[in-house]
Parts: C-alpha cells; sequence; structure tokens
C-alpha cells in the first residue's frame, strides 16, 4: 500500500481551506459534508423559515445573511437535502460563488436574481420564491448601489429590520411579507452561561474529528492504517496530536482559548476557518508541505527538538503568520503571563542540569509517553542552552493542557468577571448586573481624575497634578429596557454590554457600549489609573461619550478649581447668577 493511502496527513486534508470539500455549493452536499455537519440553534429558525415559506401562496424571498464561512450555504443544501419535495419550490443562489456571466460584478448578478423581488415586479407576476446566501457587505453594497433604487421595498425591509445593525431583532415568519431574513451574526460559536461560556458546536466538531467510531473517516485511516502499517508511527508528532486532540481536557483548554480570544480581541472564526484552524495544529507546515512519497523518511529523520516544535501546545502558540485565530491566540500564551512561582520554576529551570523531574512533577507526562521516553533519553542532561529554553517554553505550555498539580494559576480573574457581566445583561438581571453599572459610573467619575462626591472633573487640556476644576454633576444607571430571561444559556446574542446613563434630573438617555477591552481599562480608572493620550485615542467612543456627560453637568452655574502646593490643597468656587448677569468667585478653603 502507498503512503499516499496510509498517511493520516492526507485524510486530514480535507479540512483544509484548499481543499474542495471546503468549497460550498447549494445543489450538493457531499457524504464528507453530511459527516461533518454538527447541528446549531441557527439550523431549526432556518428550517422553520423555509418550510413556512414553501406553502405560502405569493413570492417569498429568504436572506441567509452573515460573514465569510459561516455556514450559510451549508446549512441551506443540508435543509433542502432532507426536504427534497421542497427543493424545486426554490431557486438558489450564493452570492458569493455564483455568477451568470464572467464580465458581470456580483452586483449586476444580484440584480438579475432579484429582478422578480424589484419595486414594479414583486407580487404582480407568477409567484417566485429565491434563498439568497449573502454576505451582510454585500447585501449593504447593493442596497446603496444605483441598483438599489429599483428595490426600495427590499431596502426598506433591511433597514427596519436592522439587519445591517448590530442588534438582536425578530426573525420570526410574517405571512404578511414577501421578505423573510436569519443572521447568521446573531448566532456565534459559544453561548454565555452563569459559570463560564461553552461551545457545544466547537467540541462537536472536534468530535467529529476525533471520535472512535467507523463512520469517522478520520479515525478510520488512524485505527486501520496509521497505527497498524505505518512504520514510522511510533516517532510522529501528527499521530501523536491527533490522540492528544480527542482527549476531553485537550478539547475543553482549546475551547477556552478559543472563546477568550473571541471575547477579548473580536476574534471572528467561522465554521471553515475553524476546521483549517483543527488542521493546522495537528500537521505542522513543514510536514504539510513534504510529499506524500517522502514523508515516511522526513519522520523518521525528525530530532528531539524537530518533534517537539510540532506538539500541539506548541503549534498552536508559535505561528501568528498562519491565520488570524493564531495571531490572535498567540497573544494567550502562557509563557506571557507572570507570576511569583512561575519566576520561581523558570529560575529553577535555569539552574538544574535535570529538568525532567521537574516535567514529571507538575505535568501528566503519561499523556505524552512517546515524548516522556525521548525526555528521559535527551532531557535529563542538558548541553545545549538553546534546547533548554525550548524545553521551558514547551512546560509551560504543556501545563495549559495536562497539569498534574494546580500550582501554577493560568485564570484571568478579570476575564472571568467580565464575562459572568456579559451572561447577567443579557438574561436581564438586574441585581446581578447592579455592580457593574455602579463601577462604570465610578469609572466615568474618575476619568479625568478623582474628585468629591457627585462632582466631576472638566478636562482642562493636558494631565496635570497642580490643578483640578470640577463641576456638580449626577448621573445614574437606566436599565428599564433590560428584559428579563429565563435562560440557563444564551445563544443568540451581541458580544459585549450595552448600557445606558443619563442625568438624574433629565430623561435624555446616553448609550455605552461596554466590550472586554473598554472593561478592562475603567476598572483600572477605579483602582487609580489615569488615561493617557493613547487611551483617549484608541477608546474615541469612550471620549465622545464622556463628552456629552460632561454636557449635562453644571459649568455654566458653578465650578470648583482645585489647587494643590505640594500637600497644601487651595479650593475656590464660581458661581453664575443668570437673573443678574454677575460671577461670584470665593474661597472654600
Amino acid at each position: 500500500m502507498d503512503n499516499e493511502h496510509l498517511c493520516l496527513i492526507n485524510e486530514l486534508k480535507k479540512l483544509k481551506e484548499s481543499s474542495k470539500e471546503s468549497v460550498e455549493n447549494l445543489d450538493s452536499f457531499s457524504e464528507f459534508k453530511k459527516y461533518m455537519h454538527v447541528k446549531r440553534n441557527v439550523e431549526d429558525e432556518l428550517k422553520s423559515l423555509i418550510l413556512r415559506a414553501s406553502s405560502a401562496n405569493k413570492s417569498q424571498l429568504i436572506l441567509v445573511c452573515g460573514g465569510v464561512g459561516d455556514g450559510k450555504s451549508h446549512l441551506v443544501s443540508y435543509i433542502l437535502q432532507n426536504f427534497p419535495h421542497i427543493r424545486d419550490s426554490f431557486v438558489l443562489h450564493n452570492d458569493a460563488t455564483e455568477s451568470f456571466l464572467p464580465q458581470q460584478t456580483s452586483i449586476d448578478t444580484l440584480n438579475s436574481i432579484l429582478e422578480n423581488f424589484s419595486d414594479d415586479k414583486i407580487g404582480v407576476h407568477t409567484p417566485k420564491k429565491l434563498i439568497l446566501a449573502i454576505n451582510l457587505g454585500a447585501l449593504n453594497n447593493f442596497i446603496e448601489s444605483e441598483y438599489g433604487r429599483r428595490f426600495n421595498y427590499l431596502k426598506e425591509f433591511v433597514n427596519n429590520k436592522g439587519i445591517l445593525e448590530s442588534k438582536i431583532v425578530d426573525n420570526s415568519f410574517d405571512e404578511n411579507s414577501y421578505f423573510h431574513f436569519i443572521n447568521f451574526s446573531d448566532f456565534h460559536m459559544y453561548s454565555l452561561a452563569s459559570d463560564a461560556p461553552k461551545s457545544d458546536y466547537i467540541r462537536n466538531i472536534f468530535h467529529k474529528v476525533t471520535q472512535q467510531s467507523s463512520s469517522n473517516p478520520f479515525y478510520l485511516t488512524y485505527s486501520q492504517k496509521c497505527t497498524k502499517l505505518c512504520n514510522c508511527a511510533d516517532n510522529c508528532p501528527v499521530k501523536f496530536n491527533y490522540e492528544l486532540l480527542g482527549k476531553e481536557f485537550t478539547q475543553n483548554r482549546l475551547i477556552s482559548i478559543l472563546i477568550e480570544a473571541m471575547i477579548k480581541f473580536k476574534l471572528i472564526i467561522s465554521t471553515r476557518a475553524l476546521l483549517n484552524f483543527i488542521y493546522d495544529i495537528i500537521v505542522s507546515t513543514y510536514l504539510d508541505m513534504i510529499p506524500s512519497e517522502n514523508l515516511q523518511k522526513e519522520i523518521k529523520k525528525l530530532t528531539f527538538r524537530e518533534h517537539i516544535k510540532f506538539l500541539i501546545p506548541n503549534l498552536i502558540f508559535e505561528h501568528e503568520d498562519l491565520s488570524p485565530i493564531f495571531q490572535t491566540i498567540s497573544k494567550l500564551d502562557p509563557i506571557r503571563l507572570r507570576n511569583e512561582k512561575r519566576d520561581q520554576l523558570v529560575t529553577k529551570f535555569n539552574t538544574v542540569k535535570n529538568i525532567a523531574f521537574l516535567y514529571k512533577e507538575y505535568i501528566e507526562i503519561s499523556d505524552y509517553p512517546h515524548f516522556s521516553t525521548m525526555l528521559a533519553i535527551e532531557g535529563v542532561f542538558l548541553d545545549s542552552e538553546e534546547l533548554k529554553q525550548e524545553l521551558i517554553k514547551l512546560f509551560f505550555r504543556l501545563y495549559l493542557f495536562s497539569p498534574r498539580v494546580g500550582e501554577l494559576e493560568y485564570r484571568d480573574e478579570m476575564f472571568s468577571e467580565y464575562v459572568k457581566h456579559l451572561y447577567y445583561f443579557n438574561v436581564g438581571d438586574k441585581n446581578k448586573v447592579k455592580g457593574l453599572y455602579f463601577d462604570i459610573r465610578e469609572a466615568i467619575y474618575k476619568w479625568n481624575g478623582k474628585s468629591s462626591e457627585d462632582r466631576i472633573n472638566i478636562f482642562v487640556g493636558k494631565n496635570q497634578l497642580k490643578y483640578r476644576i470640577s463641576q456638580k454633576l449626577y448621573i445614574d444607571p437606566v436599565v428599564g429596557k433590560l428584559e428579563k430571561k429565563d435562560l440557563i444559556e444564551v445563544e443568540k446574542f451581541i458580544p459585549y454590554i450595552k448600557t445606558q446613563f443619563s442625568r438624574q434630573d433629565d430623561e435624555t438617555v446616553y448609550d455605552l457600549d461596554i466590550d472586554y477591552s473598554l472593561y478592562c481599562l475603567l476598572m483600572d480608572v477605579n483602582k487609580g489609573y489615569r488615561p493617557n493620550k493613547n487611551d483617549k485615542s484608541t477608546y474615541i467612543n469612550f471620549v465622545a461619550f464622556m463628552e456629552k456627560i460632561l454636557s449635562l453637568g453644571h459649568q455654566d452655574r458653578e465650578l470648583v478649581f482645585e489647587q494643590r502646593v505640594g500637600e497644601k490643597i487651595s479650593k475656590y468656587r464660581m458661581n453664575y447668577n443668570k437673573q443678574f448677569d454677575q460671577y461670584s468667585f470665593v474661597r472654600l478653603q
């Protein structure tokens, strides 16, 4: 049997974005795609729209919206494969891949495909039914183009439903409408819960790749060929990585890392990108580029150092150039963390010759049998400083995936608090988010430096310690729109917190969106941090919010000036009497 049919790598290549299996076609659904299909909540909503639209007696346009590679075409194909009796009711179009004529732009093609839904034709002719899989950017470009003038009803529908905006709106079937939509961007790869975010979807994707089942083409190759027939299996990092990915603890760690990257850094992961990511953490770029006929020879030649560089804990953090996922995840590399225990271990590593016992003390080394054997032989007495540094990095990364003891703390408390707030905000639990609102309000008051109670400093130029000017202002959180929901998990949500504030005696409400990055900054402000010029240029939306808030104060009636000279503080108050058009200036202390 030749190497091509022996090697697990060739089966895994179906996961790559460059694979023919990743190309979506609304009219076909391969056996491999059937196997890899994982149900999401969006599936039930889309299926309901398609079934109800199929029985409607007038024209129906279903917009299946979202981002690139998020599974729109895959899901439409899957549903229609399972309901063949309604397939003939619809014309299907994938805006990302289909064009009528080579010289046509995507907007030209959309104008043609949507002809029966133009203002002058909709509802006039024989009912037409169309399912259009379209990216949000393409939809926006179309309705704002010259062609958009012919589709005012469609444009009005898109705008009224807020399809292009960051908000969750009702998309249930409306029997009186020609238009319906579902937005994949409202659904995430993870859900929110009171303890921590989770992702059954990513877990099920991992399961599809690693489950020990005769229906799993990857496992069949691994169990029948890779482990039994390949004479380099014992030294193969791909085989080892595949086994490691099959462990529940490894999957849990990877899921946590991916969710953290999505929330902290607003990383968008499509299903297509996730599958490619799985391939890249199993198969190193080096092995990926080797022709099949040379693989066994090259794997046999791998040195100890090369072997450890090709393990999942190293691959995941050391290849920023591979994709946006890897670039973002590199920011979560445990070797970036600093604490007293970690520093002590680094010192210990650098002062002892035998480091194998440190691995055995802190890491479940039995999870890595081949590595354990190699470490015992080559890592006990290290003559190479370069290899020692590689093993130190690997130690902290391996610990993340296979800890034996719980002494190294990798938990990010700030992140844990934020995702709890995100959950309770989305379920409308006012009591649980009360503390968050008060923390934000405190940070608003301290943004330009701490002042006395119910007063807020006015920004007078660059940060300084000698002079401060403050005005009276009392703002309240506005939580009237928080709707209580009895949900253990939230799967359809906006991944940031939309807060509102107003002046106590004013009904005008000011919106403030709190993402993770801004949350961290505001919590630091509460601890005494003074925002610098870079902060204010980075968080321009918050600066704009602050300008609105400051305009609500009493600076047109009263200002307090504070002068600090050493330990001495002098305060003055300036009042304006509107009746007599007079100012008064008095010393307070």
